[in-house]
């Protein structure tokens, strides 16, 4: 499988408020939510690059205040769905 290998320098490294164990996967979910968040790629491409299932980015995303694109599609099914909540309420 072809990828891209991204060269990040020591002293930038070094300067990160991240735990050095941490850092591959912290800057991967990162990069993956912030590319997602922005629909430069899609969920699928950005749980890959995150390393995570979808259920734990969303939830990752959430606990990072990271706002999660909604199609306007989903966004009625939600609407039906809170709609259907408040009724039952």
């Amino acid at each position: 499988m072809k990828g891209m290998m991204l060269e990040i320098p020591e002293e930038v490294l070094s300067s990160a408020k991240i735990p050095r164990a941490q850092m591959e996967s912290e800057l991967r979910r990162r990069l993956a939510a912030t590319l997602y968040a922005e629909a430069v790629i899609g969920g699928a491409a950005a749980c890959k690059l995150a390393g995570l299932g979808k259920a734990e980015f969303q939830h990752w995303l959430g606990e990072h205040g990271i706002a999660q694109p909604l199609a306007s599609a989903d966004f009625e099914v939600e609407r039906d769905n809170l709609e259907k909540w408040i009724k039952n309420a």
